[in-house]
């Protein structure tokens, strides 16, 4: 790994020491993906953990009659995995998807938790990443239960404005829980209120 990547990986994952990155660079690999590249699909026994590095990699789940039910977008700076697979060893329901041109750090969840009985601040790091993913899950499940359409819209908006932009409406509306129609109504309405 070039040292432009090794200290990226030291300024943008909080509590990284140079010493904990010694321990894990056997186990990370330095991956570019397309547009429409899948990271895991449903039924992969994946223990893998990536760190984004530009990109967005969407989560979504495939019903039977073909349609999408988009569950997550996850951005640069933000840790991704099959949370099923690293917290209960179940294999993947979703797929993992990069939204245009994407770059990861990958590597396995076995590597971050033999490091973390080796180094403290590993461990806290093991910890965080445990409640990064927790709470974006959680969040997810409020916003879905106290707000409607329009407002989880707003949020994203205020939170993700970015990812909105580079991800088709498609991605959103199927986020929201709505249809892409509903969605351009949705838009029309704020920017009339502007």
């Amino acid at each position: 790994m070039t040292t432009e990547l090794k200290d990226y990986l030291l300024r943008n994952i909080p509590g990284l020491t140079p010493e904990d990155l010694e321990l894990l660079l056997p186990s990370i690999a330095f991956k570019k993906s397309k547009s429409g590249e899948i990271f895991i699909s449903p039924g992969d026994n994946n223990t893998k953990v990536y760190f984004i590095k530009s990109g967005i990699i969407r989560v979504y789940h495939l019903l039977e009659n073909g349609t999408e039910k988009t569950m997550l977008f996850h951005n640069k700076k933000s840790f991704v995995g099959n949370y099923g697979g690293i917290i209960f060893k179940r294999p993947s329901r979703f797929y993992y998807q990069a939204v245009g041109e994407t770059e990861v750090f990958e590597l396995t969840y076995d590597a971050i938790d033999k490091g973390a009985q080796k180094s403290i601040s590993l461990n806290n790091l093991r910890g965080n990443m445990f409640l990064m993913m927790i709470g974006i899950l959680l969040n997810n499940i409020e916003d879905f239960v106290l707000l409607n359409p329009e407002e989880r819209y707003q949020k994203h908006l205020e939170e993700n404005a970015e990812v909105l932009k580079k991800v088709p409406s498609k991605y959103v509306a199927s986020l929201l829980g709505i249809t892409p129609v509903s969605l351009s109504r949705i838009k029309k309405r704020i920017l009339r209120g502007n």
